[in-house]
């Protein structure tokens, strides 16, 4: 490599010129195919051969981080790319390839193939970080009493194994239909299983932003976002060009305390992982961060900058209960 430090100064002047202007070229080409990308909002339904709903199958724009998975009645609703194909893959199913042609309805027979089931988006290779016997009865490990009926709560998110994704810093989703995930709310981590028996934990590092979906086939979707907090993810409620807000999940372990002198008592008579669960709202594009509590005066002031929207919300939703529906519908209606 040339030291343009000792070039003359007209070589120099030119070499500068040259690279702002190849500069400018890339950013310039980089704006007109931000431009000139769209998305449509595709709608469709999954099956089986026999015309049954296949829940949970994996739904991804072929070329972009765009994905979901199918509900309980094997439908979907996804934003793709408008010139993409979709990527389809379910577990005992063969994979396919869809093209769009109607977006308001695509209906998707798959095939059974059990030796072609495994097959999946990304490396499982890429979420193995370290493993241990550990399963999803409550408090089987740190020291936790394990006896289900004497603790109340838990320290995960589900009370069962469900299905998700994730993508990765680099941008590549990384999903597989043999594992199943669940979110540890103490210590802020994403584990799965690939027996239901064995626990592994994957490097937090590694992941920007995951999507788990429960029993019924609703999203939970949470966001690295080291600013508020580097240990635990942050489960998105509401994402747009004016606020992010944001839900940390967190759970606190209180062991029994009960108490007794024969006339008096107190505390309870059984373990229990209480949650404490902490509500964020960010300024875009600036990114200002709001720490709110889920009452109507700190609501407001989270959003004072977009007041008039909150008041004429409340105004029509008095009556609902505020809580991360609440936020939802909130941060979508300031969004708009």
């Amino acid at each position: 490599m040339y030291d343009f430090y000792y070039l003359k100064n007209n070589l120099e002047l030119y070499f500068i010129y040259s690279m702002k202007r190849i500069t400018l070229l890339c950013g310039l080409a980089l704006i007109s195919s931000f431009a000139f990308a769209q998305t449509i909002a595709v709608n469709g339904t999954i099956a089986d051969q026999q015309g049954k709903p296949v829940p949970f199958a994996f739904i991804k724009d072929a070329r972009h981080n765009y994905a979901t998975l199918s509900d309980l009645n094997g439908t979907f609703n996804l934003k793709v790319d408008t010139a993409d194909r979709l990527i389809i893959s379910a577990k005992n199913f063969m994979g396919m390839v869809v093209k769009i042609v109607d977006p308001k309805d695509v209906s998707i027979t798959m095939k059974n193939d059990v030796a072609t089931g495994t097959k999946s988006a990304g490396s499982g290779e890429a979420f193995k970080e370290k493993s241990s016997t550990e399963g999803m009865t409550h408090g089987t490990s740190s020291g936790y009493i394990a006896h289900e009926n004497t603790v109340h709560g838990s320290r995960y998110l589900f009370e069962d194994w469900v299905h998700g994704y994730a993508i990765t810093t680099d941008d590549s989703i990384k999903q597989n239909n043999n594992y199943l995930f669940n979110y540890g709310k103490m210590d802020g981590t994403l584990v799965f299983t690939d027996d239901g028996k064995t626990m592994q934990t994957i490097n937090r590092h590694s992941i920007k932003m995951f999507t788990l979906f429960d029993d019924q086939g609703q999203p939970y979707v949470f966001e690295n976002v080291p600013a508020i907090d580097p240990i635990h993810f942050m489960q998105v409620l509401a994402t747009g060009s004016k606020y992010k807000i944001y839900k940390q999940l967190g759970t606190k372990y209180i062991p029994n305390n009960y108490v007794s002198n024969g006339m008096t008592s107190s505390g309870n008579n059984y373990d229990e992982f209480k949650d404490e669960s902490v509500y964020y709202a960010v300024k875009m594009p600036e990114g200002t961060i709001q720490k709110f509590s889920l009452k109507r005066k700190g609501i407001k002031t989270a959003f004072a900058a977009d007041i008039a929207k909150v008041n004429k919300f409340e105004s029509a939703h008095d009556s609902d209960e505020i809580d991360d529906k609440y936020l939802k519908a909130l941060g979508d209606y300031i969004n708009e």
